[in-house]
């Protein structure tokens, strides 16, 4: 059975179009949720996220590191500065 290239049109173009319409949703109402609903969609979206078993990809891991050890380098320095100038207070 050879696929209706109209009808698959017309079905992506909907697609698109729901999709857009979330997105302008969201943009409009950004803020607007109650603490405790943005908590509940947050743990939603964690419990999901956990429950597919989604683990960083090697690039990702990899970035993780790299940025981790950029951030220890940064303490170390600001560490050093600070040990020289005596402590601010």
């Amino acid at each position: 059975m050879p696929l209706d290239k109209a009808l698959y049109r017309q079905a992506y173009e909907a697609y698109r179009q729901m999709n857009e319409a979330e997105e302008r949703y969201r943009v409009q109402h950004a803020g607007q949720l109650p603490p405790q609903e943005a908590w509940r969609q947050f743990v939603d979206l964690w419990e999901f996220g956990w429950q597919m078993g989604l683990t960083p990809s090697d690039r990702q891991r990899e970035q993780k590191l790299t940025d981790l050890a950029h951030y220890y380098q940064q303490v170390q320095r600001l560490e050093i500065w600070r040990r020289a100038r005596g402590r601010a207070s």
